[in-house]
C-alpha cells in the first residue's frame, strides 16, 4: 500500500471540485485514507491553504480526521531539503517573490518527506516541463515517484 504526500494544489482541487453533497463516494475513500494516515501533507501546506481563505475550513476537517495530517520536518527531512538545494537549479523552487514576501513554500518540504522515508509518492497537479523547476522534475532526479489525483484514484482502483 501506498502512501501520499499531497501538494497544495490537490488538496485545493479536491476541495473546490469534488462537492461533499455531489461525489460522497469520493469523499467516503478520500477521508479513508486520511484517517489511516495513507494520505498526509506538510505544515508548509497547511500554511498556503490557510492563506486561502475559502480553504482554511478544509484545512480544518483534514486535522479533524487526522490530527497529524499536517507533519512538520523530520531530522531526516531538513537534511533531504539541503540535498535538494545543493542542486543549484533546484534553488529555484523557492522565488524571489516567496523571499521577498517571507511566504511559505512547500515544495521542498514536500518532496523530501518522502525521500527521506524512501517510500511513498508525492502527489501534486504539477506537470513535468523540459528544463523547468518542477516537484515532478524535482522528484524524477532524485528517483522520488511522483503523480496526479488522477493516478492516485486509478492506483487505488477508485471508480464512481
Amino acid at each position: 500500500m501506498t502512501d501520499y504526500t499531497l501538494d497544495s494544489n490537490t488538496l485545493s482541487t479536491i476541495h473546490r471540485f469534488y462537492y461533499k453533497d455531489a461525489f460522497p463516494s469520493f469523499w467516503n475513500k478520500f477521508d479513508d485514507l486520511v484517517k489511516s494516515g495513507r494520505a498526509s501533507s506538510v505544515s508548509e501546506v497547511e500554511a498556503e491553504l490557510t492563506r486561502h481563505t475559502g480553504l482554511v475550513s478544509a484545512v480544518q476537517e483534514l486535522k479533524l480526521l487526522n490530527q497529524g495530517f499536517f507533519s512538520v520536518p523530520s531530522p531526516g527531512e531538513q537534511e533531504f531539503i539541503v540535498q535538494i538545494f545543493n542542486v543549484p537549479h533546484f534553488r529555484a523552487l523557492i522565488s524571489a517573490k516567496a523571499i521577498a514576501k517571507g511566504t511559505s513554500v512547500a515544495d521542498p518540504f514536500l518532496i523530501a518527506k518522502v525521500g527521506a522515508a524512501i517510500s511513498g509518492c508525492v502527489v501534486t497537479e504539477e506537470t513535468r516541463r523540459p528544463n523547468a523547476v518542477s516537484i515532478p522534475n524535482v522528484c524524477d532526479h532524485f528517483g522520488i515517484e511522483c503523480i496526479n489525483l488522477q493516478q492516485l484514484m486509478e492506483r487505488e482502483g477508485w471508480r464512481f
